[in-house]
This record gives C-alpha cells, sequence and structure tokens, in this order.
C-alpha cells in the first residue's frame, strides 16, 4: 500500500499582489494636467501588456481632456482586497476615494469614489497591472 498524498494547491497571491493593486489605486488617481508627463511615466511602471498599451494609445486623448478643464486629482484613500488568484496573477478589488478640482468643479474641491478590479500579473517578480475595469 502506498503513501497518499494531497494534491498540490495553488499558491494563494501574495501580499505583493495587494500591494501593486494599491499603488495602482494610488498612481491611476492621483494627477495633474499641468505635470501629465509625471503621471503618464508611473502609469507605465505599475503597468503591462494590454492595459500599458491602451493607456499609451490613450496618453494624447487624455490628457487634452485634463488641460481644457485644468484638472488635479489627488488619491485621498485606497482599499484594495485580493478576490482570486494564484502566485502569477490575482484578481484585486479597489476602492479609491480621491479629491478632483478645475474647472467642472469651479475650483472648488470635490470628492468622488471609483470601484475598479484590476488584474495584476508576476512579470519577473514585480506585479503589474494588466487590465482595469470600473465597477
Amino acid at each position: 500500500m502506498g503513501i497518499a498524498t494531497a494534491p498540490t494547491a495553488a499558491a494563494a497571491p501574495p501580499e505583493e499582489a495587494r500591494l501593486a493593486g494599491c499603488e495602482f489605486g494610488r498612481v491611476a488617481g492621483t494627477y495633474d494636467y499641468a505635470n501629465f508627463g509625471e503621471h503618464a511615466g508611473r502609469m507605465l511602471d505599475v503597468t503591462t501588456g494590454g492595459f500599458r498599451d491602451e493607456f499609451e494609445r490613450a496618453k494624447p486623448t487624455i490628457l487634452d481632456a485634463l488641460a481644457a478643464n485644468h484638472t488635479k486629482a489627488e488619491v485621498n484613500s485606497v482599499d484594495c482586497r485580493v478576490v482570486s488568484g494564484d502566485a502569477n496573477q490575482a484578481d484585486v478589488t479597489l476602492t479609491v476615494v480621491q479629491t478632483t478640482t478645475g474647472d467642472a468643479t469651479e475650483g472648488m474641491p470635490k470628492t468622488n469614489k471609483m470601484s475598479l478590479l484590476v488584474t495584476v500579473v508576476n512579470v519577473d517578480g514585480r506585479w503589474l497591472v494588466n487590465r482595469a475595469e470600473t465597477n
């Protein structure tokens, strides 16, 4: 009679996956039309794959919209939770609270709450966002 072994369980996503989701929320939600290049650089640093390519293509349109309305935003808080995944990929829910100012708010601060679902993937030891959608 042989020794019975349990099937190998997939490794749970590490804390780094959740933290990468949180960082994406902070980066994506903090921008200033006057320094959009810095924001774009940070976005490219925390993303990969299809999402990164999509952002690259959309940069001019995003900048035009932000500049036309003199929009600035700052993240107040990010709550993030891993909902599924393994050692290579994870889905993370984010709730981002941000304050925006600009022409649309008549220069007055306005607080917004966004819910996102992001997929982070392990790329050579770094967790990067490759998909994001609003809930």
